[in-house]
């Protein structure tokens, strides 16, 4: 998905944070990866399983760093990676379930952040955060 295909979705996207807070009401959330996981699977559930995406910069990111994140990943999510199918240079996903495992185990280990994306009538935009914190986005000022 392009970030031009997320926005004619109702997404909100912002290339910076502090036009998220310059633009939107906000506000931070703690959740450990658990918790996030289960928030966000149930916003995906609500929505008929659609309408949640996330930004996940895995496939861009330099080997090295890739390497260091493998390390923490199982083989199981290592192997969902190795298969998970991306056009070139795709950051932003729909989210899967275990896509969705993985992003907010990583999130939490502040080894990768990502953002998560619902869309739709009633839009949010939660940017994963240092110390296990998500600093959500919605409605504009």
């Amino acid at each position: 998905m392009t970030i031009a295909e997320l926005k004619k979705r109702n997404g909100i996207y912002f290339e910076n944070i502090q036009e998220g807070f310059e633009q939107y009401e906000n506000a931070v959330v703690t959740q450990d990866a658990t918790q996030a996981y289960h928030n966000f699977f149930n916003m995906w559930m609500e929505r008929g399983r659609k309408d949640v995406y996330v930004d996940f910069y895995y496939f861009v990111i330099p080997s090295e760093a890739r390497e260091k994140i493998d390390s923490i990943l199982s083989e199981e999510e290592k192997n969902y990676l190795a298969q998970l199918k991306q056009e070139k240079g795709q950051i932003i996903f729909p989210i899967e379930e275990m896509l969705l495992n993985i992003v907010t185990k990583l999130n939490e280990k502040e080894m990768l952040f990502s953002t998560i994306y619902v869309t739709g009538e009633i839009p949010s935009t939660w940017w994963g955060n240092y110390e296990k914190q998500y600093v959500v986005f919605q409605n504009q000022r």
